[in-house]
């Protein structure tokens, strides 16, 4: 078959996306068209502010005039490194079901297409769901060092061709550890599986970290050892990957040596079109076995068989208990979401573990212990959103097309969200306060401002979980294919920024009443005047964490009533 009998092929296969996509404007009304504006207007605000944060930081790299450019350049491949292996991790994750779990498969595989056909549409699909990131944490952070290096126009054009290969080749990669670990564990039988992915995702994360080398710009007195220094940095990067590639173009543009642009950029494009290649060759041998491994189900131990056989039977007190009950045993029944609590946990880990480096920071008087508290606070509820994204925005969704069945029983809406509430509040509050009591432990924040954290990080946990469950009932997709499809969606990425605004009121308002109650412990007279208005500050963060989960809860209540209506 000829190239362009191949190309109009692929173009047929990818047709019915395209004209899913086209037609998905017409199907809006009004109030979808305000949602969608609403939502694009808090990604394009998220994706500025990240641009104005990422070049106040590069301004900053600018005091060291001799070290900036290679502080910048150490910076930008750092970024992008981190976000290409979140990017392979993403689609090795999203490839197992637009390759093996999606609807239209069972018709697709046995219409006479070649397996390398089919690979290059769902890879297509693959890249769409799983590369959004780069364009939106990504981008505005690289472009963010532009106005500080005064980069010339053809930058900004020059920086989206190139991550475009990036992201291409980032995505195909996935899609070689999806289809080879198809071939040998089904997609269906998914518990090896994703335990895999847990220590793949662990290992990306924490060489990442430790690619960064932290500790080296945390010790004062490696510093005068300049020669050492600069060397380090000239030596650190990582020339001879994807991330390098994309930096050593994007500075050759900045210098306007256009000769020393192609370079980078051809072993880029190449490199993302052998990966393309190599994934075509990889389907043609492994994908129909694969696939058809992927329609075997598994059947429960007989351990297990006997085990449930010999449990005695306990009656749950009142519908929110038994629909607790319910959803413990669905969750750790569903093996892609138990799973997913060793990626946690090691994260958590390594966060706790490593948090010991800022304690250097507050030896050496560079930061304050209160600012070492602040930045573990918004840090550790950084972590709750997103765990609160991934496992609780999707409570409601995951009912799918059953839903029904929970409706039809007597149980009211508010009833059904309090359960999901009562279901997830304990384990993020377990994990939050392991994360922010054991972090200012390690920076030896005094005892009063440890008892703070705890309380803190209570409140914001409350606060987030009812977001989390009411924002994600308002507008549930039943017919997604998995949890994280529906944590990435535009729904998921608007909680959390909605979450990350709140964390911020919440900062703002106790920030100065910490001050004063610190101050207090340590025995300074403090006027009347001034713990008044602490007090009312406290109070005025307690009502805005009772308004963020009250007022969330309130309209997911109403949109689920709505529904039956």
């Amino acid at each position: 078959m000829s190239r362009a009998s191949s190309a109009r092929a692929l173009a047929h296969l990818l047709w019915p996306r395209w004209r899913a996509a086209a037609n998905a404007p017409r199907s809006r009304d009004g109030r979808s068209w305000a949602r969608l504006a609403l939502f694009g207007a808090l990604g394009l605000a998220f994706m500025v502010g990240a641009f104005v944060g990422a070049r106040w930081l590069f301004s900053l790299f600018l005091e060291v005039e001799f070290l900036s450019e290679l502080l910048i350049r150490r910076l930008l491949g750092m970024v992008l490194l981190f976000f290409s292996g979140l990017l392979v991790l993403s689609s090795v994750i999203t490839a197992f079901t637009t390759f093996y779990l999606a609807d239209d498969l069972p018709l697709l595989v046995s219409a006479p297409v070649p397996p390398a056909r089919v690979y290059l549409a769902r890879l297509c699909d693959t890249w769409i769901q799983s590369s959004w990131m780069m364009g939106v944490f990504a981008l505005p952070i690289v472009a963010g060092c532009g106005p500080v290096l005064g980069a010339p126009p053809a930058f900004y054009v020059a920086l989206p061709l190139l991550m475009l290969p990036l992201t291409v080749l980032c995505s195909a990669v996935g899609t070689w550890v999806t289809l080879t670990l198809a071939r040998w564990l089904p997609a269906r039988r998914t518990r090896d599986v994703l335990m895999v992915l847990a220590l793949f995702g662990f290992l990306v994360i924490y060489l990442t970290f430790r690619l960064a080398e932290p500790e080296r710009f945390l010790q004062p007195e490696a510093l005068p050892n300049l020669v050492a220094l600069i060397g380090s940095l000239r030596t650190g990067g990582a020339p001879m990957t994807p991330a390098g590639w994309v930096v050593e173009a994007l500075f050759a543009v900045l210098r306007g040596d256009w000769r020393a642009v192609v370079l980078p950029a051809a072993v880029l494009v190449s490199a993302a079109g052998a990966a393309v290649a190599v994934g075509a060759w990889i389907a043609r041998a492994l994908y129909l076995p694969s696939f058809s491994l992927a329609q075997e189900g598994r059947a429960s131990d007989g351990w297990r068989r006997r085990r449930a056989r010999a449990r005695q039977p306990r009656f749950p007190r009142g519908p929110v208990q038994a629909l607790v009950a319910r959803d413990t045993r669905t969750f750790f029944r569903t093996t892609g979401q138990w799973t997913q609590l060793l990626l946690v946990g090691a994260l958590v880990t390594v966060y706790v573990f490593n948090f010991r480096h800022f304690r250097t920071l507050s030896e050496t008087g560079m930061v304050s212990v209160t600012a070492l508290f602040f930045v573990n606070a918004a840090l550790g509820g950084l972590v709750v959103t997103t765990v609160a994204a991934r496992f609780l925005y999707p409570a409601v969704s995951l009912e799918g097309l059953a839903f029904w069945v929970v409706r039809a029983a007597p149980v009211d809406a508010r009833v059904l969200l309090r359960s999901k509430v009562r279901w997830g509040f304990a384990p993020l509050a377990a994990l939050s306060l392991t994360i922010t009591v054991a972090s200012n432990l390690i920076v030896a924040v005094p005892a009063a401002l440890v008892a703070a954290s705890a309380v803190l990080a209570l409140m914001t946990t409350y606060g987030l979980t009812g977001m989390a469950v009411g924002l994600g009932a308002t507008h549930p997709r039943r017919d997604a294919d998995n949890a994280a499809q529906i944590a990435s969606s535009v729904g998921g990425v608007s909680f959390m920024l909605v979450g990350l605004g709140y964390l911020v009121a919440v900062m703002s308002l106790v920030g100065w009443p910490l001050f004063v109650l610190r101050a207090m412990a340590q025995g300074a007279a403090t006027p009347l005047a001034e713990q008044a208005w602490a007090a009312g500050l406290i109070l005025a963060a307690l009502a805005v964490t009772v308004a963020a989960y009250r007022v969330p809860m309130w309209a997911g209540a109403r949109a689920l009533r709505r529904r039956e209506d």
